[in-house]
């Protein structure tokens, strides 16, 4: 079959969408040799391994951005068998069968995040303005986001797989001797995450600053990632009081978010929603302790590795974060059982999964 996959994400692979795409494309390669694959990329950079069945095709338009260039990159390619969006959009003329990844139901769970109205969301609606009459079929990543999409929007079961993403192992791992990166913020309380108040960074900076004096006195707490633009949050920690014990790294290359999953005392990411949650995943392959949400799609990746709190509760998240940095056997425990759970995920087993539901497809069984 001539599999093609639009690769808009590739743009940014420090957020999920950007992870899972590129992982998928570069799984595919490693695990699929009989399939031929087109991929569609917006820029003339990418390290993707060379396959003799994966082709790169670099797209531009000197004006037309990510709406429009979705819906003429496919067309470059001539027909194909499968066209696949990983991430959620849609196209107005299709070749072959259309395969959209719904990665979350926060959109329509939280309408209070998303844009009411931009040109971008309209164009999109122009183009496109029947999106489930084209798709064919649905992949999600965790079983709550394919219950939040039935309920949300009344898909059928049959038209929708969960696939799990998965982590890189040999670069999300322990702590070793080898590891040369050293932090003058040290010891220190992570998290990585955006500025989507979803995230519920307030909620631990809240909790970071009601710790018992002596045991915050001894830690700082980092926040990596978009967070940093948000400055009510940096309002927060000064009014607080920890202003001098918090540090906002913006984004980091993943040689860096590495060490500081390693070397963290615990990782802390008290989400409200979440459609998989691959910082945890990457926090725990890395053998650092996790606390996270009791909600959404976040049980299903931790299961027993971590422990999870009511992100609604403050206090709750207090007592956590106190356990976790007062009781050393139980960090250790954590970090091992994190580790252990991580391994059930892998880029090559979502990509297998993924090639067989191609299969399937290109079969017409689903």
């Amino acid at each position: 079959m001539k599999i093609v996959i639009s690769a808009w994400h590739l743009k940014n692979r420090n957020v999920g969408i950007g992870r899972y795409t590129y992982h998928l494309i570069e799984s595919l390669g490693r695990v699929d040799r009989i399939n031929q694959y087109e991929i569609l990329i917006p820029l003339a950079s990418h390290d993707f391994q060379p396959w003799p069945n994966v082709r790169y095709h670099l797209i531009r338009f000197p004006v037309f951005k990510r709406r429009v260039w979705e819906q003429l990159a496919p067309l470059m390619v001539g027909n194909y068998d499968i066209l696949h969006f990983p991430y959620d959009s849609c196209i107005g003329i299709k070749r072959g069968k259309f395969v959209v990844t719904f990665h979350d139901a926060k959109p329509l769970l939280f309408p209070q995040t998303s844009h009411r109205w931009s040109w971008n969301q309209s164009l999109k609606n122009i183009l496109a303005p029947r999106p489930f009459q084209q798709i064919d079929h649905v992949i999600t990543v965790s079983e709550c986001s394919r219950r939040d999409l039935i309920e949300q929007l009344g898909i059928a079961k049959d038209r929708m797989t969960v696939i799990y993403q998965g982590v890189d192992l040999e670069k999300f791992s322990p702590l070793t001797e080898s590891t040369t990166e050293r932090f003058e913020f040290f010891p220190y309380v992570l998290c990585v995450a955006g500025t989507d108040p979803t995230k519920n960074v307030k909620s631990l900076i809240d909790a970071f600053s009601r710790l018992p004096a002596e045991l915050r006195s001894r830690q700082h707490l980092v926040l990596v990632g978009d967070v940093h633009r948000n400055t009510a949050l940096q309002e927060l920690v000064k009014k607080h009081g920890i202003a001098e014990q918090t540090v906002f790294t913006g984004k980091v290359p993943d040689s860096q978010l590495v060490a500081l999953y390693q070397q963290a005392s615990v990782f802390v990411f008290p989400s409200f929603y979440e459609g998989f949650g691959l910082p945890v995943l990457e926090a725990m392959a890395c053998g650092c302790p996790v606390i996270t949400s009791n909600t959404s799609s976040l049980p299903e990746v931790v299961g027993e590795a971590g422990i999870l709190v009511n992100p609604y509760n403050t206090t709750e998240l207090v007592e956590a974060m106190t356990q976790v940095l007062t009781d050393a056997s139980l960090a250790q425990v954590l970090r091992a059982r994190g580790r252990v759970q991580a391994q059930k995920f892998s880029w090559e087993k979502t990509a297998r999964a993924t090639a067989d539901l191609y299969e399937k497809i290109g079969r017409g069984e689903t």
